[in-house]
């Protein structure tokens, strides 16, 4: 089941860390050298050769970094402008009918429908509701289910008995025949697109208040209906 939670991205590049690092060991080797060369035999100095060996080492070191840093903005780059090649693809899409075969739907006003399609007859199906953090809300078992296209409702009522909070949600079924067998079972989602956002730092389609990702779009059609919460 997919996440749609928004976080914000703070951690530092490998290149940036690597930087930091290296800044760190060149004042340790700073001190060392002054040190050394402090406390060295006037007689029987210490040769030159190796400390410049040393340095140049530590410059190739901070050219590679500077390198992969360079690499990372390019790649950075190149993620912006794809995502802002879906942001406008997903902009033509905005009043329009979407379809995905997501397991999603939203609650609104204490309803929640989901369009399911059971492969054959089950004697037992569980309905288990997810919450966007990946966590169960609601739980029933059905007996004698035929098989077949059919809507599952939920009116927003919790396992702990309070009311859920409007929004996106996603419904598991598992079903099993009178034989111990799984239940193959299919969903659809159907509303008219009404905005586009970003989401986990990707552009998503809002449906209501339903994230879909450009590539969990099955169709766009004309809208039949003006309700975005079919």
């Amino acid at each position: 089941m997919p996440e749609v939670t928004s976080t914000s991205q703070t951690q530092s590049s490998a290149a940036q860390t690597a930087q930091t690092t290296l800044a760190s060991n060149f004042d340790d080797f700073l001190t060392l050298l002054t040190t050394q060369l402090t406390n060295q035999d006037p007689l029987n100095p210490t040769d030159s050769t190796e400390f410049t060996n040393q340095l140049v080492n530590f410059t190739n070191v901070e050219q590679s970094i500077a390198t992969n840093q360079n690499l990372e903005a390019l790649v950075q780059l190149e993620q912006m402008s794809q995502q802002n090649m879906l942001g406008a693809t997903m902009i033509n899409y905005l009043g329009k009918s979407i379809g995905t075969n997501l397991n999603v739907s939203a609650l609104n006003n204490g309803n929640a429908a989901w369009n399911i399609d059971l492969g054959s007859s089950a004697e037992t199906v569980t309905y288990d509701v997810y919450n966007q953090n990946g966590d169960i809300v609601f739980s029933e078992t059905a007996e004698g289910v035929a098989a077949g296209e059919q809507q599952y409702s939920w009116d927003g009522t919790t396992k702990s008995g309070t009311a859920a909070e409007d929004g996106a949600y996603y419904l598991v079924v598992t079903g099993e025949t009178a034989g111990g067998s799984s239940v193959g079972v299919g969903y659809s989602f159907e509303g008219i697109a009404t905005s586009v956002e970003t989401v986990n730092g990707e552009p998503v389609m809002m449906v209501g208040e339903v994230p879909i990702g450009l590539g969990y779009i099955t169709s766009v059609t004309e809208p039949t209906t003006t309700d975005p919460s079919a």
